[in-house]
């Protein structure tokens, strides 16, 4: 489904981004990933050339924005183009409203939304300037359903600025060839969810779970791929209906 597609997955070295980068190379395309460590994106490459994928890794905080252009323009290099960039960088917070502290807040917003915007921003002006004919190019965004419920701490208020960032980006980049698309999951069985020393995974779903990362990889793919041209902005939501 992606043979011919060069992309990049930025926050690959665990979780969901690991399970992207990985269904994606079964699929046919070829990658980079990007992650705050060398040390745990190893692992990852490793897996990904065992696949026969051709993979490259880059060290990569994506709160430092001003890396973002030189990060697309290397990736670019590594693979001969490129034309999806996934953002699936992310943190999440633990404290109770009444004991959020500034440095939280600001950890958690120079990542989710500081990051995913520029993030974005260098995806769309590497297209723009590289990527010739009608259709340019995918910028995939994993967000959270917590973008349309209401909430109290910087992880969920966080999700409703990178759903609105979605919402807005996808209308105007669409006129200029970019497709802008919004994975919104629900709880997924990955380490930042499971933090807790024998936290289930146990959910109120009809399945009793939550999600698995490789469940969210297959709709990711889909993205990525040229079915799904149409599709700009909305939040897809994967929760198994828990907030209809």
């Amino acid at each position: 489904m992606l043979k011919g597609k060069k992309a990049l997955i930025v926050g690959a070295s665990r979780g969901i981004g690991e399970a992207i980068a990985l269904c994606y190379a079964k699929e046919g395309a070829d990658l980079v990933i990007t992650g705050r460590n060398m040390q745990t994106l190893v692992p990852v490459l490793e897996k990904l050339k065992a696949l026969g994928a051709n993979a490259y890794a880059i060290e990569w905080d994506v709160s430092d924005v001003s890396k973002g252009p030189d990060v697309m323009k290397k990736a670019a290099e590594y693979m001969g183009g490129l034309n999806v960039v996934v953002n699936n960088a992310g943190v999440i917070d633990r404290e109770k409203f009444l004991q959020v502290r500034e440095e939280e807040w600001d950890r958690i917003f120079s990542v989710n939304v500081k990051g995913a915007y520029f993030c974005c921003q260098s995806a769309a002006n590497y297209y723009l300037e590289n990527n010739e004919g009608d259709f340019k190019g995918k910028i995939i965004v994993i967000g959270s359903e917590c973008g349309h419920q209401p909430h109290i701490t910087p992880y969920g208020i966080s999700k409703w600025s990178v759903r609105g960032m979605c919402l807005g980006l996808a209308k105007v980049l669409f006129k200029h060839g970019v497709v802008l698309q919004n994975i919104a999951p629900g709880p997924v069985t990955t380490e930042m969810m499971l933090w807790e020393e024998g936290k289930s995974d146990a959910w109120n779903s009809a399945f009793g779970r939550m999600a698995h990362p490789d469940e969210i990889a297959d709709l990711a793919a889909f993205l990525a791929s040229d079915k799904s041209n149409r599709i700009a902005g909305m939040p897809i939501y994967i929760n198994g209906g828990l907030n209809y």
